[in-house]
C-alpha cells in the first residue's frame, strides 16, 4: 500500500511538472512579438533608368545606391551613375508607409556642383513608389527624377525603377 501511495505521489509530480512546462513554453511564445517588416535599416539599391514615354529600360544608364531609412521617416541616399557630369551631394529625404505593411513613398533631394569649377548648378528631386517584398530583405520600387538648373527651371524628367536588397 504504501508503495502504491509513493507511486501515485510520483506519478502526480510528473503530471504537475509536464503541466507546468508545457504552460511556461506556451506563455513564452505567446510573449514573443512578430518580426515587424519594416525598410528601417541600410539597403544596396541598383537602379535601371527607363525612357519615361515609351518605358523602355536604358541597360548602359545602370546605377548603384546605398539607402538608409531612419526609424523617424527620413532617409539618407547616396547615388551616382556614369550619365550625370556634375558631382552630387548625398541625399535627404523622407519615406512613409501608405497601404498594408508593404507599400511605401519615398522622396528625397540632392544638389548638384559643376565638376569643372564646383559652381553649385542646381538640385535633383526623386519621388517614388516602393513595395516591400514578402521576406522584408528585398523591396522594389518605381522613381521619377526632375533636375532643376540653378535658376529653377526644370530643364529634365527621368524614370527609373529600382531593386533593393537590405545590407546585414
Amino acid at each position: 500500500m504504501k508503495s502504491r501511495t509513493l507511486a501515485s505521489i510520483n506519478r502526480g509530480i510528473i503530471a504537475v511538472v509536464v503541466t507546468l512546462a508545457i504552460g511556461q513554453a506556451a506563455v513564452t511564445a505567446q510573449d514573443k512579438e512578430p518580426v515587424e517588416r519594416t525598410l528601417e535599416g541600410v539597403w544596396r539599391v541598383t537602379f535601371t533608368p527607363y525612357n519615361c514615354a515609351t518605358g523602355v529600360p536604358i541597360p548602359p544608364a545602370v546605377f548603384e545606391g546605398l539607402f538608409t531609412f531612419h526609424k523617424d521617416g527620413t532617409m539618407s541616399v547616396w547615388t551616382n551613375n556614369n550619365v550625370i557630369t556634375v558631382t552630387r551631394t548625398p541625399g535627404h529625404g523622407l519615406w512613409r508607409r501608405e497601404q498594408g505593411w508593404n507599400e511605401y513613398s519615398t522622396k528625397y533631394v540632392n544638389l548638384h556642383y559643376n565638376l569643372t569649377t564646383g559652381a553649385f548648378s542646381g538640385r535633383q528631386e526623386a519621388a517614388g513608389t516602393l513595395v516591400l517584398g514578402e521576406s522584408g530583405d528585398e523591396y522594389t520600387s518605381s522613381n521619377v527624377t526632375t533636375v532643376f538648373f540653378a535658376n529653377g527651371n526644370p530643364p529634365a524628367t527621368g524614370c527609373s525603377t529600382a531593386v533593393g536588397v537590405r545590407f546585414e
